[in-house]
């Protein structure tokens, strides 16, 4: 492996600090994520006025442009040589793009482009670009900075553990912040302004938090970006991961969408921000007290079945929203959250942690570097379902009668809102199942697997 020889040291020395550097990036990018999966839908839709199947489709248009966006960034990061390494020079580039571009979004009410419909689309995919820029590059440094199988699932959950405190100050305290700044246009411009100030330090601090870290550098033979896609998609466990992370993420951004819609109109709190804080607090604990706890059982029984494990879990918990309604008690709705938030850490950890371990694999059998590729069809997937999800979940509501804007639903639309956020995450769950019955990558094979 071609790499920084001044870095090793620190990698092995200074492990923690090498995961908590690049770890908390992160952050940035949950609250980038779930500021989006959670909020969106509701805010285009309630404050906004936009027609729920119209948002959809402007979500769907959005995210059209990472078609091209991710892998011309996987390519980009790849072929870049700097003293920083291939992809550190992105993380700033991409920190300050979206933070702007998510603090633009929901500032959208208070200018006269709210209902231009075409603005609304560009500033979306500003976004998505954005973390286009910071994502790609970000995920690809996992397999250059450890070669060690089980270090590499220590490094994720850092990932994991950020991933829940994100999730919390995304999709609790940004709602709560913009009822507490009045509601509104105005309370949302000033949760996007507060975000996009905190997405942009976290992002940053992945760039200095990286420093000294190993590096790969770019390759020298010139390999047609056909027969990488063509050599990368031979790699059969990680086209078993991108499709089990490609529906399950559905489920996932299904799941975080519905959320406040249910509390809203189902269970019927008019502010629902104090209920989704319950909501997500317990989660992102759960999420993060059960990290050593799922790392354990990754080690005892490999990663697979692990997945599989948490997969069930998460399966049934989505279900218990059929029980949801005005009657529901805060501590069941708070015990339906904390659950989820253990399936959620062992559904992140496994899957974070298989994707090096599938870049290393390709590495082992083409002796190619080309973390990039492989990152980029990752965030690609990760992004098309933050859009995607929402967009499939707002036609549904458009199908069951929902009124944007409208303070009270027909009965057939509450009834919609509760079994869309019941089945439709259980059902992407189940569909992915297959997909991760054929991902067979072990400790073993990894360490057997050698260049034809």
């Amino acid at each position: 492996m071609s790499a920084n020889a001044d870095a090793l040291p620190l990698a092995r020395s200074g492990a923690w600090r090498l995961h908590l550097g690049w770890g908390i990036g992160t952050l940035g990018a949950s609250l980038v994520l779930n500021g989006f999966s959670f909020l969106v839908p509701y805010f285009l839709t309630t404050v906004l006025g936009i027609a729920a199947a119209t948002a959809a489709m402007l979500l769907f248009i959005a995210k059209a442009w990472d078609i091209v966006a991710n892998p011309l960034m996987g390519v980009l990061s790849d072929r870049t040589s700097t003293r920083f390494g291939r992809r550190r020079p992105y993380l700033l580039l991409g920190a300050v793009v979206t933070s702007l571009a998510f603090a633009g979004v929901y500032s959208l009410g208070l200018t006269p482009f709210a209902h231009t419909l075409w603005f609304v689309t560009i500033a979306l995919a500003l976004v998505g670009t954005g973390y286009t820029i910071f994502n790609v590059p970000y995920m690809a440094m996992p397999a250059e900075m450890l070669d060690d199988y089980k270090d590499r699932t220590r490094l994720m959950a850092w990932r994991v553990f950020f991933i829940g405190v994100g999730t919390f100050l995304a999709g609790g305290l940004a709602q709560r912040i913009a009822e507490l700044a009045g509601g509104g246009a105005r309370g949302y411009a000033v949760m996007g302004a507060v975000f996009g100030g905190g997405i942009f330090v976290f992002m940053a601090a992945a760039f200095f938090g990286t420093a000294g870290a190993r590096f790969t550098v770019r390759e020298r033979r010139s390999v047609p970006l056909g027969e990488q896609w063509r050599t990368g998609f031979a790699n059969r466990p990680f086209v078993a991961l991108l499709g089990t992370k490609f529906l399950q993420l559905f489920g996932m951004f299904t799941n975080t969408a519905t959320a406040i819609f249910v509390v809203r109109f189902v269970i019927g709190r008019e502010n629902p921000g104090e209920w989704m804080l319950w909501f997500v607090g317990a989660a992102g604990l759960m999420q993060i007290a059960t990290i050593p706890l799922w790392r354990r059982i990754a080690f005892a029984i490999e990663k697979q079945r692990t997945y599989i494990l948490a997969t069930v879990i998460f399966c049934l918990v989505s279900l218990s929203w059929l029980l949801a309604g005005p009657a529901e008690p805060l501590w069941f709705f708070t015990l339906r959250a904390a659950v989820k938030g253990v399936a959620a850490s062992g559904l992140l950890l496994m899957g974070q942690s298989m994707l090096p371990d599938t870049i290393e694999y390709d590495y082992r059998r083409t002796g190619l570097r080309r973390e990039g590729i492989y990152s980029a069809l990752y965030s690609f997937v990760e992004k098309v379902a933050a859009a995607l999800a929402p967009s499939i979940l707002l036609v549904v509501y458009a199908l069951v009668g929902f009124q944007s804007r409208s303070p009270v639903q027909t009965p057939e639309a509450i009834e919609g809102i509760k079994w869309a956020a019941a089945l439709l995450p259980c059902l992407y769950f189940a569909l992915s199942i297959p997909c991760l019955a054929c991902y067979r990558l072990t400790e073993d094979i990894l360490k057997g697997t050698h260049r034809a």
